[in-house]
């Protein structure tokens, strides 16, 4: 803080917060881990981001393909907060292993760093802008009525309702697998 004239002048500038709304579409290292476990650990790498604030999220829903994100973060282009979240997923799947899918019938039962890097080698998202705006209000605890039945509208209603990997369950007062600052 400097003083000037008898007013007080902060030094630091605010940085800006900028707003992402993507759709992250899981890459095909999903296929060599089992549905809830992928879930689980983008849920965690997304608390890591969380926690040492390199994201602000609003919303977010984990499907079978998809990662939609709404957030906010320091940086002009959701790049970078993505490479710290898929660094982060990677190092999740290093230190809490799982047993990988070979094949349809067949799992390994020992699973080493050479068989995780194997599995993740490529990038793990591909990036979409998230252009549902329902979706985006739903996902954000926002209500969304129409005077008319609109059947795209009740399907979102009804898949994020009781979604375990979703943010509408922390706007209803629940625990979800995200902590919210």
């Amino acid at each position: 803080m400097k003083k000037i004239e008898n007013a007080t002048q902060n030094l630091i500038s605010k940085k800006h917060l900028y707003p992402h709304k993507a759709e992250l579409e899981i890459g095909e290292w999903k296929k060599h881990f089992d549905f809830y476990y992928v879930n689980t650990i983008i849920a965690m790498a997304l608390n890591h981001c969380i926690k040492n604030h390199e994201l602000i999220v609003n919303g977010y829903l984990i499907t079978k393909n998809s990662l939609y994100l709404i957030a906010t973060s320091h940086e002009k282009s959701i790049d970078s907060a993505l490479q710290k979240l898929e660094m982060h997923i990677t190092f999740l799947l290093k230190i809490n292993p799982q047993k990988l899918k070979k094949n349809k019938y067949e799992i390994a039962f020992v699973v080493d760093d050479e068989d995780v890097f194997y599995a993740v080698r490529g990038a793990l998202f591909e990036i979409h802008p998230l252009k549902n705006n329902y979706l985006i209000s739903l996902l954000t605890g926002k209500k969304v009525t129409l005077p008319y039945f609109n059947p795209e509208l009740e399907n979102l209603k009804s898949m994020i309702k009781n979604h375990p990997f979703c943010s509408v369950i922390d706007y209803s007062g629940a625990i979800g697998p995200v902590q919210f600052l």
